[in-house]
């Protein structure tokens, strides 16, 4: 089995955790590899770990927090290839396995004893006023509709499966998988849902109205955000890293993806155990 290894060296200081993990596999017999274009040079030059690109691989095991997950996710979405975070954040949603478990965690892939968790996608696209494609993106956690730095009233008009529900003025709304409800929208009071689930949360953002309700659209919905009002440009983020600045006519369509994330349940805890230590140790770490 071919194991590619993604490592944050900001959170990975020295690589040593993937080389760690790369030593483990190689004496499970499986063959560690990292990519030269991305890898750091002490895990490149490591002899345990096979250069080579993670196209090849099984699955991927990933070191650092939730971003460095979310990197991986979109940079390996199209290879459709399942993936395992290690957790060196401070939070550690979409991680599950802690470094110290690494050795445990790389015997059970090795040994079959996973199973692999569908987690629905978002496709996000960004459309010009007279309906034309500038750009289609996809997102695990959300897709985010704001005013950016400025602190001026954006309203926005949200749709759902072609029926106008409300015009919202306020900070922006955030669109989120399942998945995501952990992330962002949590934040704005969105609620907390099973990742297994196919739904769509649509949650503004301080919204400059009496009331502050998320809308739980189906799996199958199709959301459709577009700018009222707004003196500047507003700003489109997909999973906090993907950042472009729409024009007035410009709207946003949001749909199910064609296919989920494959993401790698060792199965040491069920969602909502793994949930509770997660956010009781929020704060608590570097």
């Amino acid at each position: 089995m071919r194991i590619g290894l993604v490592s944050n060296p900001e959170k990975d200081h020295g690589s040593y955790w993937a080389i760690r993990a790369a030593r483990a596999i190689r004496r499970l017999g499986g063959v560690p590899v990292a990519d030269p274009a991305g890898a750091a040079p002490a895990l490149q030059s490591c002899p345990d770990v096979q250069s080579g690109s993670c196209q090849s691989c099984d699955c991927i095991l990933c070191f650092g927090g939730d971003g460095t997950f979310l990197s991986a996710v979109h940079a390996h979405y199209l290879d459709d290839l399942p993936v395992l975070g290690v957790n060196l954040g401070s939070m550690g949603f979409l991680a599950e396995v802690p470094p110290d478990d690494i050795e445990e965690a790389v015997d059970r892939i090795l040994g079959g004893r996973y199973t692999i968790e569908n987690r629905m996608m978002l496709d996000v696209a960004h459309l010009a006023g007279d309906g034309s494609l500038k750009r289609r993106d996809v997102a695990l956690n959300d897709a985010v509709l704001s005013r950016g730095g400025l602190s001026r009233i954006l309203t926005l008009d949200l749709s759902i499966d072609g029926e106008h529900v409300e015009r919202i003025p306020g900070d922006g709304i955030i669109v989120a998988t399942p998945t995501g409800s952990t992330a962002y929208s949590l934040s704005a009071d969105g609620p907390l849902v099973s990742p297994t689930l196919e739904l769509i949360l649509v949650t503004p953002i301080c919204p400059h109205t009496l009331h502050n309700r998320t809308h739980i659209a189906a799996g199958s919905s199709e959301i459709v955000l577009q700018v009222v009002r707004y003196p500047y440009l507003p700003v489109l983020t997909v999973d906090g890293r993907l950042e472009r600045t729409l024009e007035a006519s410009d709207r946003i369509v949001i749909r199910k993806a064609t296919k989920p994330m494959r993401l790698i349940r060792i199965g040491w805890s069920g969602f909502y155990t793994f949930l509770q230590e997660r956010l009781k140790a929020r704060g608590a770490m570097e």
